[in-house]
């Protein structure tokens, strides 16, 4: 079989109608930037009605508006759990707990009429049918022992699963973190100069497995800093490009998106691990003192 070349930041960016129901995550809103000037992600309200704040809750917050169900707004700015939105058509700005968001989603759209699963399996309850041309963000992925898998989406007030068809699988480039597993090679490029390679079996069977159990954060969340890019192989021939987080935080981004990884390092005694956890893995013993070098 012909091996299959990825570069996930360029290709997550590009669907094919002709083939898929699923709608890629987008990345920065063009034309929001050429309007404004600012970078920003649409993002879907998830609650009945979420709160807009003329602040931040923790700086004295106030209530100015509300937003229902599936409406889209602008993210100019994500921290400690608020997102910074536009409103009023653009000419607003607030507040909103960005728990209640879901920033830069996959689509999916109903090519015909949809049966709604309350679990992924066919012998599930089933608890709607939805139309065809229907439009819902999705939640998440997950992949069975069938050959297309499942998509859970967002509906009022709840979430159901939808049983992919082949031409959903077909046209599907959105990124999921077991495509990290069995990863043969790495590359760490820092401050856009440095190159650091990985070859070693056990350190990349280390770095498969931090990267590969990463939970979804829905969005660029995480307000830290990218600075460095890692690039990795892996056995079905795949070359994966992913940004990652230089302050402290286990963190990876991929179009925009953000994954919190080394979950299975995390526990109630001992909180979530640093990321010099992954940088290790590359001799970098103290990452500020890298970037503060000489």
């Amino acid at each position: 079989m012909k091996k299959l070349v990825i570069i996930l930041l360029l290709l997550l960016c590009c669907t094919d109608t002709a083939l898929a129901d699923i709608l890629p995550a987008t990345g920065v809103d063009e034309a929001f930037k050429a309007w404004t000037g600012l970078e920003c992600q649409q993002a879907v309200v998830l609650c009945e009605r979420l709160t807009i704040l003329d602040n931040r809750g923790d700086q004295g917050g106030q209530k100015v508006g509300s937003l229902k169900y599936g409406n889209t707004v602008p993210v100019i700015e994500s921290w400690d759990g608020y997102a910074k939105i536009y409103y009023a058509d653009g000419s607003k700005t607030g507040w909103v707990r960005n728990d209640y968001l879901l920033i830069d989603p996959a689509w999916y759209i109903c090519n015909e009429d949809m049966q709604v699963y309350a679990y992924p399996d066919v012998m599930a309850p089933k608890i709607a049918l939805l139309d065809q041309g229907t439009k819902l963000p999705i939640l998440t992925e997950y992949q069975d022992d069938t050959i297309n898998g499942w998509v859970c989406v967002s509906l009022r007030g709840a979430a159901g699963w939808i049983r992919k068809t082949p031409r959903d699988t077909a046209g599907n480039t959105w990124f999921r973190p077991d495509q990290l597993q069995s990863i043969t090679q790495a590359q760490l490029q820092l401050d856009g100069v440095s190159l650091l390679q990985c070859t070693d079996p056990e350190s990349l069977r280390t770095l498969s497995a931090l990267l590969t159990n990463a939970e979804d954060k829905g969005g660029p969340v995480s307000g830290c800093p990218f600075t460095a890019t890692l690039t990795v192989w892996t056995a079905d021939g795949s070359i994966i490009k992913l940004q990652l987080a230089t302050d402290s935080c286990c963190i990876y981004r991929i179009n925009d998106r953000d994954y919190a990884y080394a979950r299975h390092l995390w526990s109630e005694e001992d909180g979530s691990p640093t990321n010099d956890v992954l940088f290790r893995i590359f001799d970098i013993i103290d990452l500020q003192a890298f970037y503060n070098r000489k």
